[in-house]
């Protein structure tokens, strides 16, 4: 598929089916994200491949997401938080860097026919207590990956809607 194919066919699922995910194809979604492009070639993420049914029912809770529930694997967006001073203020550019990585994540992994669910809402601190991250490493993002069973309805707003002269 194009890019712009697997941009206007993304769709976030309500749920997952059974399938597990095969390694092989966990491993180009992971590979897709090494490749993101960061600030200043920072490359701070790390990701925590989940698929322990035990560890992902703890995680299962953490989530608003119905989704979440049934994955065969979660993956956990962690960063080593750091930020440069521009322009008379801090950027906290590990909070950039990683939504881009997620962006590699979602698009390789439709390519290759996985499903994918992001969460951001989370206890941060209980994720931490689950996975164990390197010191000073905080939790960003939680992703759901699996073979979707269905699909939640998709709205976009309208181009027009979004674009302004200026």
């Amino acid at each position: 598929m194009i890019v712009g194919d697997l941009v206007k066919n993304i769709c976030e699922p309500s749920s997952f089916t059974d399938k597990g995910i095969e390694d092989d194809i966990l491993m180009k979604v992971l590979e897709a994200a090494r490749l993101a492009p960061s600030a200043n070639n920072s490359q701070v993420w790390r990701f925590f491949v989940v698929k322990d049914r035990r560890v992902l029912k703890a995680l299962f809770g953490l989530s608003k997401k119905a989704s979440f529930d049934s994955a065969p694997v979660i993956i956990a967006a962690f960063a080593e938080p750091w930020t440069v001073a521009r322009r008379g203020r801090e950027q906290p550019f590990f909070m950039i860097d990683v939504p881009i990585d997620l962006s590699h994540i979602i698009l390789m992994a439709k390519e290759l026919g996985i499903s994918a669910s992001i969460e951001f809402e989370f206890d941060e601190t209980r994720v931490v207590e689950l996975l164990n991250p390197p010191k000073n490493y905080r939790a960003v993002a939680l992703v759901a990956l699996g073979y979707a069973a269905d699909f939640l309805p998709r709205k976009k707003v309208d181009l027009e809607g979004m674009i302004r002269d200026g």
